[in-house]
């Protein structure tokens, strides 16, 4: 499934979650229909495709003023219930606004962050050497290997397909 699938998906279920939550519909009105259709036919033909951000971060506002209102109340008040009335959609469209987020940062930001998993890597096992329990050293284990594998997921994302390019050149020219 498409991002711009997805999107649509999303937005229809919250046009529905609102309707049916805060209206009291068990369908939904021709108005929201309306807005649900409209909302649809705009992520069609959104200029940005599949790299588009959240439509109130977009430079280019594609909403008439009418239906811009009316889905920004929608939003308001749906967006904090998703988590409980859609969880899986809410978690899909938290984990796309941080992955957007993260890759906005800067090519030497994720450089940073990747090499942050390193100590924590060193120090996730060495710690095993430590004169304590076996549920402590576990403990540790857990907490900073997970950082580790945190921050290597999190500078990956940040650098993207074309900032590891470039890292590994970096190194490979480093190495002749």
């Amino acid at each position: 499934m498409t991002r711009i699938e997805q999107e649509k998906r999303i937005v229809r279920k919250m046009i529905e979650l609102y309707c049916r939550h805060h209206l009291h519909q068990d369908t939904m009105p021709d108005e929201y229909l309306h807005l649900a259709d409209f909302a649809c036919r705009r992520l069609d033909h959104c200029t940005y495709g599949e790299q588009k951000t959240a439509c109130k971060d977009c430079p280019t506002h594609c909403y008439a003023p009418k239906e811009r209102e009316a889905i920004r109340e929608v939003m308001r008040w749906e967006g904090p219930r998703m988590i409980w009335y859609a969880p899986k959609d809410a978690f899909i469209h938290f984990f796309h606004i941080v992955k957007h987020w993260l890759q906005s940062l800067s090519f030497r930001t994720g450089v940073i962050v990747l090499l942050c998993c390193i100590p924590f890597y060193i120090l996730s096992f060495a710690q095993m050497l430590l004169p304590t329990s076996v549920a402590a050293k576990g403990f540790l284990w857990t907490i900073l290997f997970g950082l580790a594998k945190t921050c290597q997921y999190g500078g990956l994302t940040i650098l993207g397909v074309e900032g590891y390019k470039r890292l590994k050149n970096k190194l490979k020219k480093k190495k002749e």
